[in-house]
C-alpha cells in the first residue's frame, strides 16, 4: 500500500481513535473514538481493495453492532441497570470484534483483502473492541464465547486452504488470549500486544512478499520462507521455545490462580492451533525445491524473522533474573 498524504492522515487518525478509547473513562466517548475508528478504516478499505460488495456487508456488520451498543446503553440507563450485565452490550462488541460465534463475516472479508489490510484488521482494529470488552463486560458472561473461540476456532482453520482465512481464525483464536491479559493487567496486555502483533505482522508480510495466498503455493517457495514460516506459526501457536510460548506462560501463570478452566481451554488451544499449522506446513517441507533464493534481502527477512521467533527462552531468562 503506497502511502499518501489522505492514507497518511486516516491512518494517524486510527491511532488517535485507538488511544482516546484507552485514555476514556466514559463509555459514550469510546463509542465515538470506535465510530471515528470505522470512519477512518472505510476509506483504506476502499483504496487497496475495490471491493464494493465485500465493503457495503463491513460497514452493514460494523453499524448493526453500533446499534446495538448504542441501544443497550440506553436502555441500561433508563433501567438502571449496570452495564457489564448487559447481553446486547456484549454482542455488539463480539459482533464488532469478531469472536465466536458471531465470526462468519470476518474469514471471508479477509479473503478479498490485501495483505496490508489483514495486518490491519488482525492489529490495530482489534484493540478498541477488545478495551471495550473488558471494561463493560463481566468476564463470568465472557467465559462460553471465549471457549468458543479458543477450541472451535482451529478446528475450522484446520480445513481451510487460503492463508487468509487461516490467519483470520489464528486472530479470532487470539481474541480471548488478548482479553484475559487485560482483564489480568496492563502491563501482560501490553507485552501480548505487542509481540503478538510482531509475530502477525512479520507472518503476513513473509506471505506477501512471496505472493502466497493458498496452501499450494508453498511448494514451490524455498526451504528457507518455508522454515521461516513454521518457525513464526509454531511462535504464534504459542510452542516452546518460541516468542509466543512466553505470552502464554505468562497468562497461564497470572489465570491459573483463580480458575482452572482457562488454563486448560489454553493449553488446548495452543495444541489444535499447532495441529493446525503443522498441517499446513509440514506437507510442503517434505518437497524438494529447484528454485534457490537469489534475493539477498529475502534472505535477511527470513533470518530475522527465525531470530525474533526464537527468543522466547531468553527472554524469559532475562525477565526472571530481573
Amino acid at each position: 500500500m503506497k502511502m499518501n498524504l489522505s492514507k497518511t492522515m486516516l491512518m494517524i487518525t486510527i491511532l488517535i481513535s485507538v488511544m482516546m478509547t484507552m485514555s476514556s473513562n466514559s463509555i459514550m466517548f469510546s463509542w465515538m473514538s470506535l465510530e471515528l475508528n470505522l470512519i477512518s478504516f472505510l476509506p483504506l478499505l476502499k483504496k487497496s481493495n475495490k471491493m464494493n460488495e465485500q465493503l457495503m456487508k463491513y460497514l452493514i456488520i460494523q453499524s448493526m453492532s453500533s446499534s446495538m451498543m448504542m441501544i443497550s446503553m440506553i436502555i441500561n440507563s433508563m433501567i438502571n441497570n449496570p452495564i457489564n450485565e448487559s447481553i446486547l452490550m456484549m454482542t455488539g462488541i463480539m459482533m464488532k470484534m469478531g469472536m465466536m460465534p458471531f465470526h462468519l463475516w470476518l474469514p471471508g472479508m479477509m479473503q478479498m483483502m490485501s495483505w496490508e489490510m489483514c495486518m490491519m484488521m488482525t492489529t490495530v482494529q482489534k484493540i478498541i473492541p477488545t478495551v471495550m470488552l473488558v471494561q463493560l463486560t463481566s468476564i463470568k458472561m465472557m467465559m462460553i464465547p471465549m471457549m468458543m473461540s479458543m477450541l472451535i476456532s482451529p478446528l475450522s482453520g484446520m480445513k481451510q486452504t487460503s492463508m487468509k482465512k487461516m490467519m483470520a481464525y489464528s486472530s479470532i483464536t487470539n481474541s480471548p488470549m488478548m482479553i484475559m491479559s487485560l482483564k489480568l493487567s496492563k502491563q501482560q496486555f501490553n507485552m501480548m500486544m505487542m509481540m503478538y502483533f510482531t509475530i502477525n505482522i512479520m507472518m503476513m508480510n513473509t506471505m506477501k512478499k512471496n505472493n502466497i495466498n493458498f496452501m499450494n503455493q508453498l511448494n514451490s517457495q524455498t526451504n528457507m520462507t518455508k522454515i521461516s514460516l513454521m518457525i513464526s506459526s509454531m511462535s504464534m501457536s504459542g510452542m516452546p521455545p518460541m516468542t509466543g510460548f512466553m505470552i502464554k506462560w505468562m497468562i497461564l501463570k497470572s489465570t491459573i490462580n483463580f480458575s482452572l478452566m482457562m488454563p486448560s481451554m489454553i493449553l488446548m488451544s495452543s495444541i489444535l492451533s499447532s495441529f493446525m499449522y503443522l498441517n499446513m506446513i509440514l506437507p510442503t517441507m517434505t518437497k524438494s525445491n529447484k528454485f534457490k533464493m537469489k534475493n539477498k534481502k529475502k534472505t535477511m527477512e527470513s533470518n530475522a524473522t527465525i531470530i525474533i521467533n526464537t527468543m522466547g527462552i531468553p527472554i524469559m531468562m532475562i525477565l526472571k533474573l530481573n
